[in-house]
């Protein structure tokens, strides 16, 4: 039995309609609406526990998943400080952007110690491909402490200048850090060193400074590249006169550097 016209006309356009919806169906499929079809965002914060007042610190912040994995996506972050008194602190730079999600920044400790500096992080993930996004915000603390600093007078008597020499610093034997340095003929130049142990026990303690030349020319004025003195922290004196209730250690060594020149071979006649 034959249709008519106008029902064999729906018809057909009934499988037109279905047949159009079966291919655009799965085109819509592949485009994200929301930020829940993506992962969750990763924060990674590295920086160290504690730090001296006013003291500078390098830090990373890494990124990770959300809507910037699709191609051309972007991560930023803005970073924001805060504590009892944050007179002296920033964030350089405090916000960022870019398809890798590392970051780096330096952080100034606040001058007042000691305190707890809290570094706010918050951190979007940008999709490439449509306007989804989101966001998540962490918290991360830093102990401010008061620093032991000792200084180091550099002087170079000699006729010759030294570059490239290191400085070591240690306390109770345990190495705090180092520092490259140069300092010409006949000059001088301070080395300064913020021991920053979350804390200091009282007694006392043996602060060491150490000359190191790749040259071997380099050396205190005492034939030694070693120097040592004993510190008293708490309510002992300190020998050097420093006033210890400040928790600064001025350390004045006199860093005599003498060249040891080796005679010219003369030649055999």
């Amino acid at each position: 039995m034959s249709r008519p016209d106008s029902i064999r006309g729906l018809v057909l356009g009934m499988v037109l309609l279905v047949g159009a919806a079966s291919l655009v169906l799965p085109s819509i499929s592949l485009v994200a609406t929301n930020a829940s079809a993506y992962g969750d965002i990763s924060v990674d914060f590295e920086h160290a526990s504690f730090a001296g007042s006013n003291q500078t610190i390098q830090c990373t912040l890494t990124v990770r998943g959300g809507p910037a994995v699709d191609t051309g996506g972007n991560y930023t972050y803005k970073i924001d400080l805060s504590g009892d008194n944050t007179t002296g602190s920033s964030a350089t730079p405090s916000t960022g952007g870019s398809v890798t999600g590392v970051f780096k920044m330096n952080i100034t400790m606040p001058a007042t110690a000691p305190q707890t500096l809290t570094v706010k992080v918050n951190v979007t993930s940008k999709s490439g491909t449509s306007s989804t996004s989101t966001y998540k915000v962490r918290e991360f603390k830093i102990q401010v402490v008061v620093p032991i600093v000792i200084r180091a007078t550099v002087y170079n008597t000699g006729a010759v200048d030294a570059s490239n020499v290191t400085a070591r610093f240690y306390a109770d034997g345990i190495l705090l850090g180092s520092q490259t340095f140069s300092v010409t003929a006949g000059s001088s130049t301070e080395l300064e060193y913020n021991w920053t142990w979350a804390k200091v026990s009282k007694g006392a303690h043996k602060v060491t400074v150490t000359i190191d030349d790749p040259n071997s020319i380099a050396e205190f004025s005492d034939g030694n590249n070693v120097m040592s003195m004993t510190i008293y922290v708490g309510n002992q004196g300190n020998p050097l006169g420093a006033v210890l209730a400040m928790v600064v250690i001025i350390m004045g060594v006199l860093v005599g550097l003498t060249y040891l020149q080796k005679p010219i071979k003369r030649k055999k006649t």
